[in-house]
């Protein structure tokens, strides 16, 4: 996989990272195959294959420069999909992945149930959308590996 080619000098960072500082800069809070089937049991929506594959190979948490909100919380009530979603939107038109950190969102816009490939940025206070990237490993690329 070319994106393994990409992250390979942040995993090795992160083992470094982590011996010496105690903080990995890849947390890897991966998915089993039931938990990704048990979300969108629990959103009711059909998450995109990339993202699914990715959160079981790569995980939530910090990926470099990105935090994506792991599909199984840590608990002490840290935020993961499900919680972000039931609080933000309800609604189930977007599924947010990843926090700005402004109160605004990345994720997918939702048609008919199906999350599309698509990384959209979500205003929090309106505005409309705006596209991002293709799909989630564009998004990682861009944002959490700066490349």
């Amino acid at each position: 996989m070319e994106f393994d080619a990409l992250v390979e000098p942040l995993r090795q960072k992160s083992v470094a990272s982590l011996a010496e500082h105690g903080f990995a800069l890849i947390e890897g809070r991966t998915a089993t195959v039931a938990e990704v089937a048990d979300l969108e049991k629990q959103l009711g929506v059909t998450l995109p294959e990339t993202y699914k594959a990715f959160m079981m190979r790569y995980g939530g948490g910090m990926v470099g420069c990105v935090e994506l909100f792991p599909i199984v919380s840590a608990g002490s009530g840290g935020d993961d999909v499900e919680s972000v979603n039931d609080r933000e939107f309800p609604g189930r038109t977007f599924i947010a992945i990843a926090p700005v950190g402004t109160g605004d969102h990345w994720g997918f816009p939702v048609d008919d149930g199906h999350c599309r490939e698509e990384v959209w940025f979500h205003f929090h206070d309106g505005g409309d959308p705006e596209f991002e990237a293709a799909d989630v490993l564009e998004f990682i690329a861009r944002r959490g590996l700066r490349l």
